[in-house]
C-alpha cells in the first residue's frame, strides 16, 4: 500500500502517513468529518482563463496597429494608400482564427467560407487600388474553384466519415486529381489575363497528382490492401 499523496510505501494498519502525514483511508477507520480527505484540495476550475476577455486583448491588440497604419499613412500621404493592405491582411488573419474562437463550436463547415470571403473581398481591393483588371477574369474563378473545392472536402470529411473513416482515402484522392485540374485551370486564365505563352506546365502537376489520387483510391476500394498497408505503416 503507498501514499496517494507523496507515493512512500505504507505498512499494513498505519492509519497515518509517516512522511507526509496525510490520513490513510481504510473502510475499518471511523470517517470523521474534521480529517483530511485522503487527496489533496482541487478546486475545479479555479485556474481557467475567460476566453471571452482573451479574446477582447486579442481583438484590441489588432485593431490598435491597424490604427496606427492608417493615422501614419494619412500623416504621410495625406491618403489611405498602403494602409489599407495592411489593415486587410489583419482583417483576414482575424476572421480566420480568432473569429472562431468566439464560439463554443467551432464549426469549419461555416467559417471556413467566411474567411475564404474575407479573403476575396481584400483581394477585390488590392486589385481596385493597383488598377487591376485580373480579378474577374483570374483571382475570382481560381479563388471561387479552390473555395468550392475546399469546402467541399470539408463537408464530405464531416458527414461522410464517421462510421467508415477509409472514405477519406476517396476524399484525398478525388481533392489530388481536382487539384490537378485546377492547375490547368491557373495556366488557361494566365494566358487568357496575362498574355502569358502556354507552356503546358501544369500537365506535370495534373499526371504527378492524378497518380497519387488513383492510388489512394485503388487503396479505399480494397479491404484486403488497407490492412496490410495499416500493419506496415500504421496508418
Amino acid at each position: 500500500m503507498y501514499c496517494i499523496k507523496c507515493g512512500v510505501e505504507l505498512q499494513n494498519g498505519v492509519e497515518r502517513c509517516p512522511l507526509c502525514g496525510l490520513r490513510v483511508y481504510h473502510p475499518d477507520l471511523s470517517q470523521n468529518g474534521a480529517d483530511p480527505k485522503p487527496y489533496p484540495r482541487y478546486t475545479e476550475g479555479a485556474e481557467k482563463v475567460r476566453r471571452g476577455g482573451l479574446l477582447f486583448v486579442i481583438t484590441m491588440l489588432l485593431i490598435i496597429p491597424v490604427l496606427i497604419c492608417f493615422l501614419t499613412d494619412l500623416k504621410m500621404n495625406g491618403k489611405v494608400t498602403w494602409s489599407g493592405f495592411a489593415a486587410g491582411g489583419l482583417l483576414i488573419c482575424y476572421v480566420s482564427i480568432c473569429l472562431p474562437l468566439w464560439f463554443r463550436k467551432n464549426r469549419s463547415v461555416i467559417f471556413f467560407p467566411i474567411a475564404a470571403a474575407c479573403a476575396m473581398a481584400v483581394t477585390l481591393y488590392v486589385c481596385l487600388k493597383t488598377d487591376g483588371h485580373w480579378f474577374l477574369s483570374f483571382a475570382f474563378p481560381v479563388g471561387g474553384a479552390l473555395i468550392l473545392l475546399i469546402e467541399t472536402v470539408i463537408v464530405l470529411l464531416r458527414y461522410t466519415t464517421r462510421d467508415r473513416p477509409y472514405r477519406a482515402l476517396f476524399i484525398f484522392g478525388g481533392l489530388a486529381i481536382a487539384i490537378g485540374g485546377l492547375c490547368m485551370l491557373i495556366e488557361f486564365l494566365l494566358h487568357i489575363t496575362f498574355s502569358l505563352p502556354m507552356q503546358w506546365w501544369c500537365l506535370y502537376p495534373l499526371s504527378v497528382l492524378a497518380v497519387v489520387g488513383l492510388t489512394l483510391i485503388v487503396i479505399g476500394l480494397f479491404p484486403a490492401l488497407r490492412e496490410s498497408l495499416y500493419r506496415k505503416f500504421f496508418i
